[in-house]
């Protein structure tokens, strides 16, 4: 890897932060801009235009230039008042001005003329259209984010509701895996979307989802939202895709707070097919009549989100706070299905279809049917064209074998292989397997999930009208979520969990009406592994899935550092940005997937390949037992090849560490990577 001279790399990162200008849409703010005229639509200079919100404590003003246009660079997004007021005119007074996280907002002013002292009120109803640049995309307010329904609440449903974009999976779990199309927009791949919370990197740096982020931001949280899904400004960037900046919700003035639950009970919900087909093949394997409630019983749904937030003054227009917590639990059961031995094979008995004749009709001369005798002293009948073999008979066909040496177990059927076999369940489906050596077990598994939710944010006043302000966000969850069962009674095969936590601290300077400067640090820690079920070696039967779940650990930490530092000048019809942005990307991940030895029953390694109808050990044909039709010689090798124990592949992994020592079997294997990355940007918008 290439290393950075970090001399050089602070320098150049300093001197763009000296050249730095703001940026509405990286730091999650807004912007108004407009012009005075009188009746005749001639400009109005030096009008006195003020925005102002009570709830914030934010009172800013600024004059009308000669040409009757005024501008507020950088304000957050929020519902204002608007104030106008110049020499012989009327004063004017707007209510209910919407500004838009990451949208200009162009709001031209009419005076009228006053013979007396009056005022021209006006409400608005409707959000203003950005006619400022060519960005495209729609931005959600409060209101809108509260009363689209969406289900357990996820917000990525929200972002995916734009033009142009395709979602094609679920991202709203703990376990994100998916196609990488899910949350493409305009034809780009799910990891070109660039998402900030609140001025701040907040990606997704292990699996790039489009819509999902590192830090998961509630509906309750969440101020409002913008999606530039074309013609992003110069001041975005990262990624070629969507650009996506959240605003997480502060305190007011006004206390404010809500409490939730959305529930999914189960007994709303109907059995599906194959969970209803499932419970009917094992009633009947078990002899249960059909009429009892196991044998047509719904799996386990339970839905259930729950939370709440609150917010409001520490100190009267200077020190806020906003708290919110969201917590879901779902239960839901997942259709799981196996291929098992079966109860022959189990018992040291191995049956197969004999050859056919050439119209493809059994031969029940050669094979008339019968039965033959297990381990157990159990008597597993067969019918004409099929033939079965008894353990004594398997040990015949395997003459090279000894007490010592490559078998030291006798010839035949292994008894290591039997104790494996019957720690299977007893098959309850034939919908997989051949129905003679192997069949299908199918089971509803328990798969919860809990996830938790943690946010705060704290927002302070320096000045008393608002125009230096701090805050500092801080957010945390706890996710488990436990995939399906391998077999009944077993733990989880796997649980995915996620402990990601993050602080975002910005500081925001009005030097001017004209002159604004933004400074943004982001830490953002995330955390997310699997934890598998199997810490040893495994050897496969063809054909047969393991007893248990050989799923593995991963652990990965990836924390980001974000600076970005933003100052924007408007001079005249000019409006100059300059912007830097810094991330520095850690990567630190172990795990042990590649890290065990593991050996298979591969026919595929013996010479010549396969087991039926070669002329070798364990080939009926080759010891006077009737042939294996060729069409099943698969189904015959296979289960063969597990019962007498031949192991013809070991797959073998040595890991060494930096000291080129070898480490044990099952050992952690830890990978670091970091990535330095700095943007900058000039602009200059000329109207």
């Amino acid at each position: 890897m290439h290393r950075i001279d970090h001399r050089k790399f602070i320098f150049a990162f300093s001197m763009c932060l000296f050249l730095a200008f703001a940026s509405v849409a990286q730091t999650g703010n807004s912007s108004l801009r407009g012009t005075v005229v009188d009746p005749n639509g001639a400009s109005v200079p030096q009008a006195v235009v003020t925005i102002s919100n009570t709830a914030l404590n934010i009172n800013l003003s600024t004059k009308s230039d000669k040409d009757g246009a005024y501008q507020f660079l950088e304000v957050r997004p929020a519902t204002y008042v608007l104030t106008v007021t110049a020499t012989g005119f009327a004063n004017y007074k707007q209510t209910g001005l919407i500004l838009l996280v990451a949208t200009p907002t162009t709001n031209d002013v009419k005076m009228q003329l006053a013979s007396v002292a009056t005022t021209v009120e006006v409400i608005t109803t409707t959000q203003t259209i950005n006619t400022t640049d060519a960005t495209i995309g729609n931005a959600f307010n409060q209101t809108q984010i509260s009363a689209l329904p969406f289900e357990g609440r996820d917000p990525a449903g929200i972002l995916a509701l734009q033009p142009g974009v395709t979602t094609v999976a679920d991202r709203g779990q703990v376990d994100l895996t998916g196609d990488s199309r899910g949350g493409s927009v305009n034809g780009s791949r799910s990891d070109q979307t660039n998402l900030t919370l609140d001025g701040i990197d907040n990606n997704d740096q292990t699996l790039g989802t489009a819509f999902v982020g590192a830090l998961r931001a509630t509906l309750d949280s969440i101020e409002e939202f913008r999606v530039t899904t074309s013609n992003a400004g110069v001041d975005q960037g990262r990624s070629s895709g969507a650009q996506v900046q959240l605003v997480t919700k502060s305190g007011t003035n006004n206390w404010h707070g809500t409490a939730y639950e959305y529930n999914r009970p189960k007994n709303l919900v109907a059995n599906d097919y194959f969970n209803k087909h499932a419970q009917e093949q094992t009633c009947a394997a078990n002899g249960t009549p059909s009429s009892d409630p196991s044998c047509n019983t719904a799996p386990n749904l339970l839905r259930n989100t729950f939370g709440g937030s609150f917010g409001g003054p520490i100190k009267k227009d200077r020190l806020f706070f906003f708290l919110a917590y969201e917590g879901q639990r779902t239960r839901e059961n997942s259709q799981s299905e196996h291929t098992v031995p079966s109860a022959s094979l189990r018992d040291g008995v191995i049956q197969y279809l004999c050859q056919t004749h050439t119209d493809g009709s059994l031969d029940t001369t050669a094979c008339p049917g019968g039965s033959v005798q297990g381990l157990s002293g159990a008597n597993y009948s067969f019918i004409p064209g099929y033939n079965a073999l008894s353990p004594t008979q398997i040990a015949q066909m395997d003459p090279h074998c000894s007490s010592t040496g490559t078998c030291p177990w006798g010839p035949g059927v292994d008894p290591n292989v039997i104790s494996t076999l019957n720690q299977y369940p007893q098959p309850n489906s034939n919908q997989t397997g051949d129905g003679l050596n192997y069949a299908g077990y199918t089971f509803s598994s328990p798969a919860p999930n809990k996830l938790d939710t943690y946010v705060a944010k704290f927002d302070y006043n320096l000045t008393q009208n608002g125009t230096q302000r701090v805050f500092a966000r801080l957010g945390l969850q706890n996710d488990h979520a436990n995939q399906a069962q391998w077999y009944p009674g077993q733990p989880a095969r796997e649980v995915d969990t996620n402990n990601s936590k993050g602080i975002i601290a910005g500081y925001s300077w009005t030097l001017s009406p004209t002159k604004i400067n933004s400074f943004h640090y982001g830490y953002v820690r995330q955390g997310v592994g699997q934890n598998g079920g199997s810490t040893d070696s495994f050897v496969n039967l063809r054909g047969l899935e393991p007893p248990t779940a050989n799923t593995r650990t991963t652990s990965v930490i990836v924390p980001v550092h974000n600076v970005t530092d933003d100052f924007s000048w408007s001079k005249g019809k000019h409006t100059f940005q300059f912007g830097g942005n810094w991330r520095r990307v850690t990567d630190f991940r172990q795990s042990n997937a590649n890290s065990f030895t593991s050996a298979l029953t591969n026919t595929g390694f013996l010479v010549p390949t396969g087991i039926s109808n070669v002329g070798g050990s364990f080939d009926p044909a080759a010891f006077g037992f009737p042939a294996v039709d060729g069409g099943f010689a698969n189904s015959y090798d296979y289960p063969m090849m597990a019962l007498s124990g031949v192991i013809t592949e070991t797959d073998t992994v040595f890991v060494q560490n930096k000291a080129g020592q070898y480490q044990p079997n099952g050992a952690f294997v830890t990978r670091h990577f970091r990535d330095n990355e700095l943007e900058f940007y000039a602009q200059d918008s000329w109207r």
